[in-house]
C-alpha cells in the first residue's frame, strides 16, 4: 500500500512523508506510482519562462529512509519477544568473539532498538492524545509510564548481563549512545504528551503525575551518567544540547537511510536528437550552398551572401530543433532514474520527471479533484492557473528487503520537502488595509493578509488500485499559512 502525511515543516517548507510498503509475507517486486498535479495561481509568476527543471529540483528535496519495523512498547520491554532477543544475542557473540562481522551486527541490532523505541513511543503518544475520556488517558499513561520503565530497566541491565566490560570502549560506546538517544526521544514526546494533556486537562492533575516523576528519575539518570541536559537561560549550553541532539539522531538513524542515486533518463535519446538537428541543419545549409553554386558559381558575392544566410538559418533551425526536441522529451520520458540500495545492496530503483503542462492536458479526474466551483475561477483566462506535474514510480525487491534485517522490513518511506519561497518572490506585501463601515457615519480600517492558494492534487497507482488525495495549502509573503486535506 501506499500511505501519505503531509505537514508544514517550517515556515516555507511543505513536508509530505510517502510510505511504500508491501505485505510482509510478499517477497515479489512492488510497483508503486505517484503523480502529484500543482496548480500555482498565475499571479505568483511562475512559469516555464521563470522556473526551471533545474529549479524545481532544487527546491524539490527528497530523502529515502527503510519503514521502521513495528513493535509495541510492551513487545519492546519483553525479553522473549524479537528485538531484546536479537538485541542480547549480538552482544553475547561480539564479547564472545569480536570480530568485524559480529561487531556489524551487534551495532545494527543496537540502532535498530533505538529507532524502534522511537517509533513506537510516537505511536503511543498520539494514541493517548486521540483519546477524549481522562479516566481512559489516566490509564493509558500509565501503561505508557510502566512500558518505559521496562525498556530501559531491561536495556540498562544489558551490558552486566553479557559482560560489555569485556569489549574495547568504543564498541561500548555504541551502546551508550543509543542509550542516550532514547533519553532524548523519551523527554522530547513525553513533555509534548504533557502539553497536550495541560490544554485539556489543566496541569495540576494526577494524569500528568506519573509523566512527571518518571521525566524527574529520567533527568537525575542523565546527570549521573554526564548526558548533556537543556537549562534555563544558558543559550550556549542549549546549543550544545541540541548539536549533540542532531549528532546522536544521525548516528542512531543511519541504518535506516537508502541510498538514493540519481541520474540523468534522457542523456542517450537527448544526444541522438541533438545529432539529428544538428545533421537536419546542415542539409539545409549544404542544399543552399549547393544551389547557389551551380546557379552563380565559385567565388562570387551571391554565393558568399547565400553561405552567410544559410549559417544564420542554420544555427537557429539546429537551436529551434534543440527546444522541440527537448520539450518532446520532457512530455514523454522521466528525467532521472533512481537506484535505490542499502548498505550496498540494490533493494529497488525508481524514475521521476517533471513538465510545466497546459490546463487542457490536465486529466479530467484531477480537473475535478481540483475542484474549481466559482465562476470567476472556471471562466476567466485571466484567472488560469500554472500546472507543474511531478511523476513518480517506485520498484521495491520484497526479497531484497528482508535479507537486510531479522526485523520485517514492510518497505521504504520517502520524506518530500518542498521549499516554497521562489514561489513567494512576487507576492503583494501582506498587510492590506480593509474599509469597514460601522453605521451612523463610524468606519474602522482593518488590515488584513493577503493570501494566495496552492492546490496539490495527488493520484497513487498500487497493485491496480487507484486513490487520490488533495491538499490546499495558503501562503503570503511571510511564509505557509495553513494546509489542509480536502
Amino acid at each position: 500500500m501506499l500511505k501519505i502525511n503531509a505537514k508544514i515543516h517550517d515556515k516555507y517548507t511543505l513536508e509530505f512523508k510517502v510510505g511504500y510498503a508491501r505485505s510482509q509475507k510478499d517477497l515479489s517486486v512492488s510497483n508503486f506510482v505517484m503523480d502529484t498535479w500543482i496548480f500555482i495561481p498565475d499571479a505568483l509568476y511562475i512559469n516555464d519562462k521563470t522556473y526551471s527543471k533545474s529549479d524545481f529540483y532544487r527546491d524539490f528535496r527528497t530523502q529515502v529512509r527503510l519503514i521502521t519495523p513495528v513493535y509495541s512498547l510492551q513487545q519492546l520491554g519483553d525479553e522473549r519477544e524479537m528485538p531484546l532477543s536479537r538485541l542480547e544475542e549480538a552482544s553475547r557473540m561480539m564479547v564472545a568473539e569480536p570480530n568485524e562481522q559480529n561487531e556489524k551486527a551487534y551495532e545494527h541490532q543496537i540502532k535498530m532498538y533505538g529507532n524502534m523505541v522511537r517509533s513506537a513511543l510516537r505511536t503511543a503518544v498520539q494514541r493517548i492524545e486521540g483519546r477524549a475520556a481522562s479516566g481512559v488517558v489516566a490509564q493509558q499513561t500509565g501503561i505508557l509510564v510502566r512500558d518505559l520503565r521496562r525498556i530501559f530497566s531491561r536495556y540498562r541491565a544489558l551490558p552486566a548481563k553479557v559482560n560489555l566490560s569485556l569489549i574495547n570502549f568504543e564498541q561500548q560506546l555504541y551502546w551508550a549512545l543509543c542509550d542516550e538517544y532514547m533519553c532524548r526521544v523519551t523527554d522530547m514526546y513525553l513533555f509534548r504528551l504533557l502539553d497536550s494533556l495541560s490544554d485539556r486537562f489543566g496541569k495540576d492533575t494526577d494524569i500528568s503525575k506519573p509523566i512527571l516523576d518518571f521525566i524527574e528519575a529520567e533527568q537525575n539518570y542523565q546527570r549521573e551518567k554526564g548526558y548533556k541536559l537543556p537549562a534555563a537561560h544558558e543559550e550556549e549550553k542549549n546549543k550544545a544540547f541540541l548539536h549533540r541532539t542532531g549528532q546522536l539522531k544521525k548516528y542512531i538513524e543511519s541504518d535506516l537511510y537508502v541510498l538514493a542515486h540519481k541520474k540523468s533518463n534522457t542523456f542517450v535519446f537527448q544526444q541522438l536528437f541533438f545529432m539529428i538537428s544538428a545533421g537536419l541543419s546542415m542539409v539545409f545549409a549544404t542544399i543552399i550552398s549547393f544551389s547557389f553554386q551551380q546557379t552563380y558559381g565559385n567565388f562570387t558575392l551571391p554565393l558568399f551572401i547565400a553561405l552567410v544566410v544559410s549559417y544564420m538559418f542554420k544555427d537557429r533551425i539546429k537551436d529551434l530543433m534543440h527546444d522541440w526536441f527537448s520539450s518532446r522529451i520532457g512530455a514523454k520520458f522521466y528525467d532521472h532514474k533512481i537506484k535505490l540500495a542499502m548498505h550496498g545492496e540494490p533493494i529497488g530503483r525508481g524514475k521521476e520527471g517533471c513538465d510545466f503542462v497546459s490546463e487542457e492536458k490536465v486529466p479530467q479526474e484531477i480537473k475535478v479533484r481540483r475542484g474549481r466551483v466559482s465562476g470567476l475561477e472556471a471562466g476567466h483566462s485571466s484567472l488560469s492557473e500554472t500546472v507543474i506535474v511531478h511523476r513518480h514510480q517506485v520498484r521495491l525487491s520484497g526479497k531484497r528487503l528482508s535479507q537486510l534485517s531479522h526485523h520485517p522490513l514492510l518497505g521504504v518511506n520517502e520524506i518530500v520537502r518542498i521549499n516554497l519561497r521562489e514561489f513567494l518572490r512576487r507576492t503583494d506585501s501582506p498587510h492590506i488595509p480593509l474599509y469597514i463601515y460601522e453605521g451612523n457615519g463610524a468606519y474602522d480600517k482593518s488590515p488584513t493578509e493577503k493570501v494566495y492558494y496552492l492546490h496539490f492534487v495527488m493520484r497513487i497507482k498500487y497493485k491496480g488500485i487507484e486513490s487520490y488525495r488533495r491538499y490546499r495549502v495558503q501562503v503570503s509573503r511571510r511564509g505557509v499559512r495553513e494546509m489542509i486535506e480536502w
